[in-house]
């Protein structure tokens, strides 16, 4: 097993691609705890773990608030004892609309969650890392991040600065054994993609939405269990030599990432 024994707190792992990490990691021998503002579907994912034979904690939190965070660090750590694995996930699509119309709270939002949520954990977490002379870090990011797509310019703006936290936090923790590293799924079958494409063309205008239905109707969404496996790479021993990295399946791939 590639993480046994090992500790991973994995964040938004109610649902898509947190829960498959989740179980996917348990199933390589990891301690789990997971997190979700969501109680239903946290505590499915816990039974989910618990089948394949993981032991997990399961927390109701919302990564924008310190508290929240520290809490489930403190929490982690009194359960477990340590932590070897943060896998930042969690997100919103934030506000599909030209940026000229979106407002004040919904900007909030999108940034406290996407980006605002991944600098409190990995901040929360870091230390312990840093005490024990080792850890991984994965952040989820997307092409949305490097590319200008109309309507969402709240989310590709969080996801840039996701990628530029991952590149600066990857230089700063070298000396202390810790690789971070960016994770870019690509287009996933996932609730995230069903309420895109349910917005229809009168939100998403016509190019948009025929893109993304495309998608489904074309089977080019991945399964996130596919990309679990991804998540499991980096946050393994096989990725030591790998940090300050972003990229899809591909680019890991010529890194040493076998799928």
């Amino acid at each position: 097993m590639r993480l046994q024994g090992k500790v991973a707190i994995i964040t938004g792992a109610g649902k898509g691609l947190g829960r498959a990490s989740a179980i996917e990691m348990a199933r390589e021998g990891a301690y789990l705890v997971i997190l979700s503002r969501t109680s239903p579907e946290i505590e499915e994912t816990s039974r989910m773990i618990e089948e394949v034979g993981g032991e997990v904690l399961p927390l109701k939190a919302d990564i924008s608030r310190t508290t929240d965070v520290e809490g489930a660090v403190d929490k982690a750590q009194s359960r477990f004892g340590k932590i070897d694995i943060l896998m930042n996930n969690a997100a919103v699509i934030g506000p599909v609309r030209p940026l000229y119309e979106v407002d004040e709270r919904d900007w909030n939002i999108c940034m406290d969650i996407n980006v605002k949520g991944y600098f409190l954990f990995s901040k929360a977490v870091i230390p312990h890392m840093i005490n024990r002379g080792r850890g991984k870090i994965i952040n989820l990011t997307s092409g949305l991040g490097v590319m200008a797509m109309p309507l969402f310019g709240g989310y590709s703006i969080a996801k840039a600065g996701v990628i530029h936290l991952t590149k600066i936090l990857a230089e700063e923790l070298k000396p202390h054994n810790i690789q971070v590293n960016g994770l870019d799924p690509g287009v996933m079958d996932t609730k995230m993609q069903e309420d895109l494409r349910n917005l229809g063309p009168e939100v998403l205008g016509d190019a948009i939405y025929a893109e993304f239905s495309g998608y489904k109707e074309k089977g080019i969404l991945k399964p996130p269990e596919r990309v679990a496996r991804l998540a499991v790479f980096l946050a393994s021993e096989e990725s030591n030599s790998i940090t300050g990295e972003n990229g899809t399946e591909k680019h890991y791939m010529r890194l040493g990432y076998k799928g």
